[in-house]
């Protein structure tokens, strides 16, 4: 009997699951697509390749649907099941509520399993092969990242541009900002966009007669200015695409490797480096396992419904993933930005979800 019972209530765990995936699956990869179509389609980049970054890009959908499908299955599932007040007729039949609640904790342990196992080697080389990519069609034809009569920002400047023929401008003007956050203004009536050898530079703009004006960052009133005959300005790649590095980054490793470049990053002694590492770490176990968090949150308020629970359950699974999804948002950039403990804000999201199933397992038994 509880060996039929496990069997139907798994099944159905696993058939929400996946209906819901599909759902959040379509909203993420419909969103992927935009970002497509507005950064890289508007660049006219071959549509092969397009398709290829879709691909790479699939076991981020994936790493990310998942434990929200986990949650909003299990409250539309066990929503079925109580409103068709098949809980109570187990009840009446003398099984407990903890066998009943087995089953689930199975699905959200083999739900969060896959999605560690996709976020831990498929994520990693998919990001891999997405960025080579991406860099790949920036820099085969530089000039699509310029446009005629055009104002274009990246992290440190704004590129003001004139008309453009033939990978020639016939007048460019940009506003730059040092690193000591002082500016500097360069100008010039005529350049000429050309590749560059260096993998780390989108491409260089050959000024001629140009025009360089530096303010002084204490006293505005002060400033230098230089006349050359020409001038060659690098466009850096990171500047373009800020998630570009020479060098492979905590995304694109697994958790072994980062916990092994961690550890290296403890003897430099690079704070700021060991923080990002250990943020990073973290979260390649706290987003796939929030599944299993999830589960247990969903049982008690899925228990909870007394009619419509899978409507209800898919409300409600919605407004949590949002407040999860923006705890962990802002956990990393507390991180990134303010150098905030990066294995504790990973973990907060899925420390609130317990401690509001504790709480609603507690209610519950007390009623």
């Amino acid at each position: 009997m509880k060996k039929i019972l496990f069997y139907y209530i798994f099944r159905e765990m696993i058939l929400y699951f996946l209906l819901c995936f599909l759902f959040f699956f379509i909203i993420f990869f419909v969103n992927q697509i935009l970002y497509m179509a507005e950064d890289i389609l508007s660049k006219k980049a071959p549509l092969r390749d397009v398709a290829k970054l879709m691909v790479f890009a699939l076991p981020s959908i994936i790493a990310t649907s998942a434990p929200f499908s986990a949650l909003v299955g299990t409250l539309m599932g066990l929503g079925r099941i109580v409103t068709d007040r098949e809980i109570i007729a187990m009840n009446s039949l003398g099984i407990p509520t903890g066998v009943i609640f087995l089953p689930v904790l199975c699905a959200g342990i083999l739900i969060s399993a896959l999605s560690f196992y996709t976020n831990d080697t498929l994520l990693p080389l998919g990001t891999i092969h997405y960025t080579r990519l991406y860099r790949s069609i920036l820099t085969s034809t530089p000039a699509l990242e310029l446009e005629s009569n055009s104002i274009k920002r990246n992290q440190n400047a704004v590129v003001i541009t004139g008309s453009m023929t033939n990978d020639v401008l016939d007048s460019l003007l940009i506003i730059e900002k040092m690193n000591d956050g002082s500016r500097r203004v360069v100008a010039a009536e005529s350049s000429v966009i050309q590749k560059s050898d260096n993998p780390n530079i989108l491409m260089t703009l050959s000024m001629q007669e140009p025009r360089v004006i530096s303010f002084d960052r204490k006293d505005r009133s002060r400033y230098d200015s230089i006349v050359a005959h020409n001038l060659s300005y690098n466009i850096l790649l990171k500047n373009i695409m800020p998630s570009y590095s020479a060098n492979v980054s905590p995304r694109e490793m697994s958790s072994r490797d980062v916990a092994r470049e961690l550890r290296k990053k403890r003897e430099e002694g690079d704070k700021r480096a060991i923080n990002l590492y250990l943020m990073e770490l973290n979260k390649k176990f706290s987003i796939p396992f929030g599944a299993f968090f999830f589960v247990i949150l969903a049982f008690p308020l899925a228990l909870g419904s007394k009619s419509n629970g899978q409507s209800t359950g898919f409300i409600f699974g919605l407004i949590i993933a949002v407040v999860y999804w923006a705890l962990l948002i802002g956990g990393q950039t507390l991180s990134t930005r303010l150098n905030a403990n990066g294995a504790i804000m990973m973990w907060i999201p899925n420390i609130a979800v317990l401690g509001m199933s504790g709480i609603l397992f507690i209610s519950r038994k007390l009623q």
